[in-house]
């Protein structure tokens, strides 16, 4: 059978099998031509892989994955046995319910961005895989590192590696900037509410990340880029087996990444490695421990904004994207340490065992200063250029943090077998104890000061005292901070717990029914350290206990590719990380989420689709308020009740056609509830890629596209009019349309060339506008070159 007829034959049976029409028959007489015409159509498949084998060497990799993954600890979310690398779709996840489901029988939305689609697209950090995900939107509150993530109307709090919860904020003592991405294989996005694994159900979305795994056989793999803006990355990813047969196996991956960006005085690095060790002790255990750091170093970086949107006399700056009006010597840095180990135990008949235990620390240091709008005195504003080159003063900001995070988590699950019927249960228990340390830095205790100027608050200088000659000229160049640590600090602990049960039962053929509920606790405290090391006592900022997390779905198979779904789920999400004007965390947003679609797995779950309508109800939902605290420098907000959102999404994902691949979303969203609206109504992403039979099938050429409508965003204190008034109107910003392209050429066996453009009409876009009267510019055209050896 020739490629064309193979082409045709799948073009036919996903028309026949379109959403818009849910008559089953066809469908299925589509599918099943499919699957008898087009069997060896397979050797034609995935000629994108890095690592694509002989049919001899792929069956001796597929009958040891399948030793592996009996053994695999749970947290490894999708389950080797049935993962092809070079797809852009995978066929199991366990991150919605905890059990291993398909796509098509997980009654919620859940994306998946594999390795394959990271490795076209050039995605070298969660900022580029969420930038390129179907309906995740973000928005930057400077330049750096400090992005807000956002799915459904909220913003995305919860984050997991291989299953264990992590602090991923970017504030200014998160470190979720850090992570790098060519330490993971896959990433899946569950968008809506996802509190019976970890007893914070956001209703938007659950970042779960999955490191790169030992794998029985020998692999290497490493890359060198070069691109514009003098960019150097490096990576290299070694597995090898530490024994003749693999019973012992290890990962090594390090990953460098040195670069300026669009924006003068402006320069990034990043580092990332892990050690990852497995080990069968025995024919029923499998032990699973190694390491991991990750940083990032942002120089000539921001607070709180980077370009102002107004003169001071209220016309527009239309400033260029390269201004970057910082310090020479402002720079955050962000880095996070990891160690990780977890035990499986083989009950046979599938029961298992996992208990799990990561440890991560991390520290961040923000020595920030620039020109911007900002509180003069209190309620008055200060900062706003004069086109003369007057007007400027420095905004400088010193923080430091660490932070430390246990995490365990101890499950069993398994199947079940009752009229006639196999069913899936688990168990378990998990939870974490964060404790978040804030150094303080004042003029009451003699270390913060720049030039002998006081501070305005903290470690703060806000829009008077360090004025700027001419911002037109102005270098960079300006007296440092003079800053020491000392033993005063705020310590603050935060603790989540709790047991969870679910189970997937077969009521019927094609019939199955999903239950599940978490019983959760939650603690927060703060406590206050003086230079002499002496305890204040803590006092608590929130506490909730045994809060019930229901969890109810049902799938329903109406033809042999493609089902119906229904799910509920309470929603519940502590927001310790926002504070009020007293510096209080925010109560916990509480809710309900529902959501319900279809879904379809065609020609044998190599594409995966589904069409979701949601409706989230919500209370004690954060608001920027536009004002900042005096003392610490974060934004303030206040609670808001009755938020709705709801709205649709489509999601296409996996090979289209032989040799053609896509990974497509659209989100259509209707927020109501809030003073502003962050978010497009319309969302479109598309990354796409072809690699050509016949004489041409080392070719691969591909892109994408990201497309969102308008937003509208608050303003403090808005247009300058005169007189100390200003216009405090909303601001609406306009959509944008990005498209990249990409292409790459096998050179030999294991050597693989690309090149990768971004921003290719190199369309002037804002990631932000209205924070400090400011704005993020998006960054304009960029280009890469890629050499990527593979063995």
């Amino acid at each position: 059978m020739t490629h064309h007829h193979v082409t045709h034959l799948r073009a036919t049976a996903l028309l026949a099998s379109t959403f818009l029409s849910l008559g089953g028959l066809s469908s299925v007489q589509a599918a099943e031509i499919v699957k008898k015409q087009t069997n060896t159509s397979d050797v034609i498949e995935n000629k994108s892989t890095d690592n694509k084998q002989s049919a001899s060497k792929k069956a001796t990799n597929q009958k040891s994955t399948v030793n592996v993954s009996s053994k695999i600890d749970e947290s490894t979310l999708v389950r080797g046995r049935r993962w092809n690398q070079g797809s852009y779709t995978a066929p199991q996840t366990s991150a919605s319910t905890g059990l291993p489901l398909s796509l098509r029988e997980t009654p919620q939305t859940v994306t998946v961005m594999t390795r394959q689609v990271m490795d076209d697209q050039q995605i070298n950090t969660l900022d580029d895989v969420l930038n390129t995900t179907p309906g995740v939107t973000s928005y930057a509150n400077d330049n750096a590192g400090r992005t807000t993530y956002r799915a459904r109307g909220f913003d995305i709090t919860n984050y997991k590696i291989d299953g264990m919860q992590i602090d991923a904020s970017t504030s200014f003592g998160g470190v979720g900037s850090s992570m790098n991405m060519d330490l993971y294989d896959n990433v899946q996005i569950v968008r809506g509410a996802n509190g019976l694994l970890g007893g914070t159900g956001d209703p938007s979305a659950t970042i779960y990340l999955q490191r790169k795994a030992p794998q029985r056989e020998f692999s290497a793999n490493g890359l060198l880029r070069l691109g514009n803006w003098n960019e150097h990355r490096v990576m290299a990813d070694l597995n090898t087996p530490l024994n003749h047969s693999g019973t012992i196996r290890s990962r090594y991956v390090f990953s460098w990444d040195d670069t300026d960006t669009f924006r003068v005085r402006e320069h990034v690095n990043r580092i990332g490695a892990l050690a990852n060790f497995t080990a069968d002790i025995s024919s029923r255990d499998t032990l699973n421990f190694g390491f991991q750091y990750e940083r990032t170093r942002n120089d000539g970086a921001s607070w709180g904004t980077n370009v102002p949107i107004w003169y001071a006399d209220g016309t527009k700056t239309n400033l260029p994207r390269s201004t970057n009006p910082a310090a020479d010597w402002s720079q955050a840095t962000r880095d996070q340490y990891t160690a990780f180990i977890n035990y499986d135990h083989d009950f046979s008949a599938g029961w298992h065992l996992k208990v799990g235990y990561m440890r991560t620390q991390g520290s961040s240091y923000n020595n920030l200063g620039v020109a911007k709008i900002n509180n003069a005195s209190r309620g008055t504003y200060g900062g706003f250029w004069n086109q003369d080159g007057t007007g400027a003063y420095l905004n400088a900001l010193h923080a430091e943090y660490e932070d430390a995070r246990d995490n365990a988590d101890v499950h069993i699950s398994g199947p079940i077998h009752v009229f006639g019927r196999e069913h899936k249960l688990v168990f378990g228990f998990n939870g974490y104890n964060d404790e978040l340390t804030q150094y303080s830095f004042s003029k009451a205790l003699g270390n913060c000061s720049i030039a002998g100027v006081n501070p305005y608050s903290g470690c703060q200088y806000r829009a008077t005292g360090l004025p700027i000659d001419n911002w037109q000229t102005w270098d960079g160049s300006y007296p440092n901070f003079a800053t020491h640590r000392t033993r005063a600090r705020e310590v603050d602990v935060t603790r989540n717990y709790g047991a969870y049960a679910s189970g997937r039962f077969v009521l019927a053929k094609g019939l199955s029914l999903i239950l599940g509920g978490r019983m959760s606790s939650y603690q927060a405290y703060t406590g206050t350290y003086n230079t002499a090391n002496k305890y204040s006592g803590s006092t608590s900022t929130g506490q909730q206990n045994a809060v019930l997390t229901p969890y109810a779905g049902m799938v329903y198979d109406f033809t042999k590719t493609m089902s119906i779904y229904g799910s509920y789920t309470n929603v519940y999400t502590p927001q310790s990380n926002l504070r009020d004007a007293n510096n209080k965390p925010l109560d916990p947003v509480m809710g309900k989420s529902y959501e319900t679609g279809l879904k379809g797995a065609f020609f044998k779950q190599r594409l995966n689709t589904s069409l979701a309508f949601y409706l989230n109800r919500q209370s004690n939902v954060a608001q920027a308020t536009g004002s900042t605290n005096s003392t610490t420098g974060e934004a303030i907000y206040e609670s808001v009740n009755g938020v709705k959102t709801e709205g649709i999404d489509f999601d296409a994902s996996g090979e289209l056609l032989p040799g053609w691949n896509v990974f497509f979303g659209y989100s259509y969203l209707y927020e109501k509830g809030l003073k502003y609206r962050q978010d497009p109504h319309h969302l479109v992403r598309l990354t796409t890629s072809y690699t050509f039979p016949g004489k041409l099938h080392h070719l691969t050429i591909g892109g994408g596209i990201s497309s969102q409508s308008s937003t509208e965003w608050s303003t403090n204190p808005g247009r300058p009019l005169g007189d100390g008034k200003y216009d405090s109107s909303n601001l609406r910003v306009k959509g944008y349309t990005l498209i990249n392209i990409m292409a790459r050429y096998r050179v030999a066996n294991w050597l693989d060339i690309a090149g990768n453009i971004t921003n290719l009409t190199d369309r002037t876009y804002v990631r932000q506008e209205g924070f400090y009267d400011g704005m993020i510019y998006g960054e304009p055209r960029t280009f890469s070159f890629t050499l990527r050896g593979h063995y």
